[in-house]
C-alpha cells in the first residue's frame, strides 16, 4: 500500500494552486478590494466601510434623554459601553418616532474617540467592490443625505453610494 505523506499532499494542492493563478489575468491578481457593510435607509441603499464598523446589532432597549431631538432615539447599553442611538431616517427626512420595523437594525460604527449607533430601515449584508470603481457620480440622491456621502460604487446596473458617519 503505497501512502503519500501530509507534506506532500499539501505541495502538491500549493503547486496546483500556482499552476491555476497563472491562467488568472494579472490585472485581475492585483486589484484592491474594498469590502463594506450595505443598509438600506428608507428605500436607498448604501455601504459603509467595514474599517468603520463595531457591529451591527437587533435593536435595543434606550434610555430617552430629556429635551432631545426626536430623531435622536436614546442612549443603550451595549455590553458596557454607553452608545448614543440616532434614527438615522428620522434624522434626515424629518417624523415623528416610530416603532423600528422587524429588519430595522443597529449599525455601530467607530469615531474618532468613542462610537455611535445609527438605527437603519434594514441591513443588506457584506458588499465587496474594487477600490478603484468608485466614482463622485451618484444617481438620484436626496439632498439631506449628500453631505455623508464620500463616493459611489457601480455594480452591474446597481448604484451603491458609500456613507461616512466622519
Amino acid at each position: 500500500m503505497l501512502t503519500v505523506s501530509p507534506i506532500t499532499q499539501l505541495r502538491e494542492i500549493e503547486n496546483k494552486s500556482l499552476a491555476k493563478q497563472a491562467l488568472v489575468p494579472a490585472e485581475a491578481r492585483h486589484f484592491t478590494q474594498w469590502r463594506g457593510v450595505g443598509f438600506r435607509i428608507g428605500d436607498l441603499e448604501v455601504v459603509a466601510s467595514m474599517s468603520n464598523i463595531v457591529e451591527v446589532l437587533k435593536p435595543v432597549e434606550c434610555t430617552r434623554v430629556p429635551s432631545s431631538k426626536i430623531w435622536f432615539e436614546g442612549i443603550a447599553n451595549v455590553r458596557g459601553v454607553l452608545v448614543p442611538i440616532t434614527d438615522i431616517y428620522a434624522f434626515l427626512y424629518g417624523g415623528g418616532r416610530r416603532p423600528p420595523a422587524q429588519s430595522a437594525r443597529i449599525v455601530v460604527f467607530r469615531l474618532t474617540n468613542t462610537v455611535t449607533g445609527l438605527l437603519v430601515t434594514a441591513v443588506t449584508g457584506i458588499r465587496s467592490f474594487r477600490k478603484d470603481s468608485m466614482d463622485n457620480e451618484y444617481p438620484e440622491i436626496p439632498e439631506q443625505l449628500k453631505p455623508f456621502l464620500i463616493g459611489c460604487f457601480h455594480h452591474a446596473g446597481d448604484h451603491f453610494p458609500v456613507f461616512d458617519f466622519n
